[in-house]
Order: C-alpha cells, then structure tokens, then sequence
C-alpha cells in the first residue's frame, strides 16, 4: 500500500518520491508525500507518510498514517496511525493514537477529545 506500488486514487495531492519540497503545504482532500518535506503540511481529509518520505516540520489533518519518518509534530482530530518500520520522533496529539508493532516512536502524546494544542505564551519581556 505505501511502497513501490503508488495508489494514487482518490489522493489531491501526491509528493512523489526523489521530490524535495520545503514550506508550507496546504491540502482540501487528501495527501501522500513519499518524497522529502521540510515545513508544515495541513490536510483537511488524510496525510500519509508513504515509506520513502522523509518529513521535518509539522503535520496537522483529520487522520494520519506514517510509515516512513517524520521528525517534529503531528496532530490528528481524529486519529494517527504509525505503520510497521516507521520512526516518528516529535510530538503527537490526537483524538485516537495506534502505534503498531515494528514501529518508532519517540516523544509526547496527548490523546482525546480534540482541541488544538495551545500555541505557548511568549515570554514576559522585562522593563529596564
């Protein structure tokens, strides 16, 4: 499903293999990225990280299913899936989490109902 075999059907968008992309990836559908992404890619409907993909930055969709790497922070309302082989290193936060055996993963997560995680307060500045 996400190795030499590309099903492409019913996907918006398709970042394919030996592609290098970096900034922001906006999507209404669906997304596949098998190539390397720098940035953050938001997806109204799924974002699959097809074997290959090598993504550094932010993911946020309805669903996503990793089965390559992703470094940094992924958010799912409604549920992420790491796949057999993946290494995830970063952050989760999603209504439902399932890590499968075989896969990667290191970092925070923060699952149930869905609210965007809150963005951090800047820093108080001190007056001089």
């Amino acid at each position: 499903m996400f190795g030499s075999d590309k099903q492409t059907e019913g996907l918006n968008t398709f970042v394919a293999e030996g592609t290098r992309f970096q900034g922001t990836i906006e999507v209404r559908g669906d997304v596949q990225i098998d190539g390397h992404v720098e940035g953050t890619v938001e997806s109204t409907g799924s974002v699959i990280v097809g074997e290959p993909a090598v993504v550094s930055g932010e993911v946020r969709a309805r669903e996503a299913t990793v089965a390559g790497r992703l470094r940094g922070r992924i958010t799912g309302r409604e549920r992420v899936v790491l796949l057999p082989g993946c290494r995830l290193e970063g952050d989760v936060h999603a209504a439902s989490f399932k890590i499968e055996d075989g896969a990667y993963f290191q970092g925070n997560c923060v699952m149930g109902d869905f609210e965007a995680p809150a963005e951090p307060e800047p820093a108080p500045r001190l007056r001089s």
